[in-house]
């Protein structure tokens, strides 16, 4: 097992003694890659003071005997409930915990019959607070993810001109972060043009792009299971007076935002930092959505960067840092980048220009 896997581990055991359970049933596959390497679709981690056992089934035996190690394997033969139930009564477990988020309630009732005389303990963001701190390993995993994505982004510049449409432009995009290297897209990829444009999450559509049009693009790509997020805006054929002004906002706010990020800092106020300033200049009820989030393993996870997060700032976070206004009719902008939290401050991990035109 790599060193920063048994690290993994050795930290899901020190967060266990830490709740009411003596052992942790692992069932959400994001959670169970980052413990164990494992890229397959079926797959659960079982972890219990003395024991570490990751169970799949038949499609995966090969898989799971290359990527996992330091784990005993289970293949299936019946119901995976069952084999849980049995490696918790050979370990005398009494008190079960299970990721509550992801455990489905038929799943639930399942195991809880198979597992008479245990109780069961619904836990939360036991595996997710380890992910939130990212080690050497992830975070070079997301550098080689955004290198993919710039490559591809740059390289599709071409097709961000008037008579293209936005979902050609998004195919584009695709194959050229895939010929960059990554297995697929973060996400969909958005290009919202023109009225379009004012919606956040605005995927491609069959809409044609025109000169004079705000175009939004955000997208992502992976490496190696993990993941990266970034936006860029501008006018194709250059800005009005309207649209530079209202650009500029955005890239003001965004730079707020990115100087407030230090360790100690409540997530709230680095959110604030940006939100104040776009308000102050009229656009208050025109930026909606939430100042960032992490990334690592999936695009969206902790911490989360909004006026409601309780979450506070401690170096090895990866998080975007992504105001925008959007003005039904009119079209909008955002500016996203990523950036890892040092210790004295943070690190800007995205490097594509920020400019207002195509």
């Amino acid at each position: 097992m790599p060193v920063y896997r048994q690290n993994r581990l050795a930290r899901l055991r020190e967060a266990l003694n830490k709740t009411d359970a003596d052992a942790l049933l692992v069932t959400s596959i994001h959670n169970v890659f980052y413990l164990t390497g494992f890229t397959g679709s079926s797959g659960f981690v079982l972890v219990t003071p003395e024991r570490a056992v990751f169970i799949t089934d038949f499609r995966y035996k090969s898989q799971s005997a290359d990527e996992v190690k330091g784990y005993e394997v289970v293949i299936q033969k019946g119901r995976w409930t069952e084999d849980v139930a049995a490696v918790v009564r050979e370990s005398g477990i009494k008190r079960l915990g299970f990721e509550g988020r992801d455990m489905a309630f038929d799943t639930h009732a399942a195991l809880a019959k198979k597992l008479d005389g245990v109780e069961l303990v619904s836990l939360k963001d036991v595996v997710e607070g380890l992910r939130i701190i990212k080690d050497e390993d992830e975070v070079a995993r997301i550098t080689e993810a955004i290198r993919r994505a710039e490559s591809g982004y740059t390289e599709n510049l071409s097709n961000i001109v008037p008579g293209v449409v936005e979902r050609d432009a998004s195919l584009g995009m695709e194959f050229r972060v895939r010929t960059a290297g990554s297995l697929k897209m973060a996400f969909d990829t958005i290009i919202a043009s023109g009225y379009r444009a004012a919606l956040p999450h605005g995927i491609a559509s069959e809409k044609v792009m025109e000169a004079g049009e705000t175009v939004v693009i955000d997208f992502g790509a992976e490496a190696h299971g993990y993941q990266c997020d970034m936006t860029r805006s501008g006018v194709i054929g250059g800005p009005d007076e309207k649209q530079a002004d209202i650009y500029s906002i955005v890239l003001d706010a965004q730079a707020r935002a990115i100087a407030a990020v230090k360790p100690g800092v409540p997530c709230k106020d680095v959110d604030a930092a940006a939100r104040d300033y776009i308000a102050s200049k009229g656009y208050g009820d025109y930026f909606g959505h939430g100042l960032g989030h992490g990334v690592g393993v999936e695009v969206h996870e902790a911490p989360g960067v909004s006026p409601m997060s309780e979450d506070v700032l401690a170096p090895g976070m990866v998080l975007t840092i992504e105001p925008g206004i959007y003005i039904p009719g009119w079209g909008g902008f955002r500016i996203e980048d990523m950036v890892l939290v040092t210790e004295d401050g943070c690190r800007v991990m995205t490097g594509l220009p920020k400019v207002n035109r195509f």
